[in-house]
């Protein structure tokens, strides 16, 4: 199967379906060609490739980068994850929605997030294993979050439909403010 790239309802995020060649062996999964993606206008430098290892309930983000923004190519491996990205760009006409994305290993879905994005996931199965690519350097001191459970963007992180009572998450991640309070503090109309 060659690859597919499907627009979503927000500019520039993107579905991938990798090119796939299943035989008796198992499959060949090629989930990313730079000349492939070019012609289908994502014309990003892919700087750095790292894997994350989860457990259920496992969250992080919403995190973003005011500086060196970074676009992302992501992908699950093994497990389940529900994925989040926010429009943060200023000059879109989808500032602050969000695209949301379950992504399950044996569906080999890709997404491709432009920058200017806050993006975050939880894990919905053990063992999840998730992949991405990024553009750019990560700079820790430029970095920034929006909550995830603000309520204003109601966000519908399916919890109860994979029986998760307790978010693990970092003290900065549950604190992080809520896209109202970014909005005024980086003075947006």
């Amino acid at each position: 199967m060659p690859f597919l790239f499907n627009k979503t309802e927000i500019d520039g995020l993107i579905l991938i379906q990798p090119h796939m060649y299943p035989d008796d062996r198992g499959l060949y999964k090629k989930y990313y060609e730079k000349n492939i993606y070019e012609q289908n206008g994502i014309d990003v430098l892919f700087t750095e490739a790292s894997d994350l290892y989860s457990k259920k309930g496992a969250l992080r983000g919403l995190h973003y980068q005011t500086v060196d923004s970074q676009a992302k190519l992501i992908h699950v491996i093994s497990g389940i994850l529900f994925d989040v990205a926010l429009d943060l760009r200023e000059d879109s006409a989808t500032f602050g929605k969000y695209h949301t994305e379950l992504l399950k290993a044996e569906e080999n879905k890709v997404v491709f997030i432009p920058e200017g994005f806050a993006h975050g996931f939880i894990s919905l199965s053990d063992n999840t294993v998730f992949s991405y690519m990024c553009s750019g350097s990560y700079v820790p001191e430029v970095c920034g979050g929006i909550r995830w459970n603000d309520p204003e963007l109601n966000i519908p992180w399916p919890l109860r439909e994979y029986d998760i009572d307790d978010v693990i998450a970092t003290e900065k991640d549950k604190n992080w403010p809520t896209l109202a309070e970014y909005i005024r503090q980086n003075h947006i109309n």
